[in-house]
């Protein structure tokens, strides 16, 4: 655990940007305003093995304020692993706050859907119950799958479901219910086995995404199309059940 602060002195204001996608014109203009305006640290995510940070190539395309500081975060599937890491970012963060610094955090997507941010979040307030905190939401993946492909994410009475993520010996028991869209987020590990699947499931239609909003974005609803491609990290799938 973060040792807690007993003196808390002047902490600065963090802020918790969701950045959308990583097209730059999908931020808000708050998100801009935290980033060229407000904060003397922009913190960035990116993986272990990732050579470039999308986060951070969306906050450089602004003329931003202060300075960039690049997290690293495990993409283990061990969650001890895992957390340890979420805990050494978060005790950066927390230093530069006691600073008098105001800092941001960068994440993908939406701040508080399935975001790298809320476990730093819980951390922060946990560590610094004086810490003033904003939250700024970003536009999620899956609207931006829907929008880009043009297919209604839900209407009517149709419900939403969402699916974080799922190992592929777990495909078999995932439910489409009648009138329903599922939308099944990081699919690079268990793709293939689902599209299996869903070949034979009826009533089923599927929009697959990768690295919306960037240059090489993919959408089709070809499942022979899908299967061809490698799995990568940044993609998505919705299923409609009719």
């Amino acid at each position: 655990m973060i040792e807690d602060s007993s003196q808390q002195g002047n902490l600065g204001k963090f802020y918790g940007v969701g950045i959308g996608p990583g097209d730059p014109t999908y931020l808000t203009v708050k998100a801009v305003q935290v980033f060229t305006n407000l904060v003397d640290v922009i913190f960035t995510v990116s993986g272990p093995k990732t050579e470039t940070s999308v986060s951070e190539s969306v906050v450089r395309s602004l003329p931003f304020r202060g300075k960039i500081v690049p997290l690293v975060f495990s993409m283990s599937r061990n969650s001890e692993e895992r957390q340890l890491q979420v805990v050494h970012n978060a005790g950066i963060v927390r230093d530069m706050l006691k600073q008098g610094l105001n800092c941001a955090f960068a994440t993908l997507g939406d701040t508080m859907t399935y975001s790298t941010f809320g476990y730093i979040l819980k951390f922060l307030k946990q560590t610094l119950p004086d810490l003033q905190t904003e939250i700024i939401p970003g536009i999620t993946s899956f609207a931006t799958l829907s929008a880009h492909s043009q297919t209604v994410l839900v209407e009517d009475r149709e419900q939403l479901r969402i699916i974080p993520a799922f190992k592929a010996d777990m495909v078999d028991s995932i439910e489409f219910p009648p009138s329903s869209t599922t939308v099944l987020m990081k699919t690079y590990k268990s793709r293939d086995a689902l599209i299996q699947r869903l070949l034979h499931e009826p009533g089923v239609s599927i929009v697959y995404g990768e690295r919306l909003g960037m240059e090489d974005e993919f959408i089709t609803s070809d499942p022979q199309e899908i299967l061809k491609r490698p799995e990568t990290y940044l993609s998505l799938m919705m299923v409609k059940k009719s």
